[in-house]
């Protein structure tokens, strides 16, 4: 049974809650940016006018390495 207030209490706190979850969503998407604005400097500086092509596959061996890596933690 609600009480008064406590609807508004609830109702607060979860858009409290989505809010938050923007914000990381927006947060981890810069920092994702980042990560691949980093990745294409170095990759043009070692061959400099990679195609679109080329960068995908270095961004695909990328993620690859990192789950390997990932595997490798947990599997200890």
């Amino acid at each position: 049974m609600s009480h008064p207030g406590n609807d508004e209490k609830i109702d607060n706190e979860r858009d409290n809650k989505v809010e938050l979850s923007q914000k990381l969503v927006l947060e981890m998407t810069r920092f994702g940016i980042e990560v691949v604005q980093h990745m294409a400097t170095e990759a043009l500086r070692q061959k400099p006018g990679m195609s679109t092509k080329e960068f995908m596959k270095v961004l695909d061996q990328f993620i690859e390495k990192q789950e390997e890596l990932l595997r490798n933690i947990t599997s200890k």
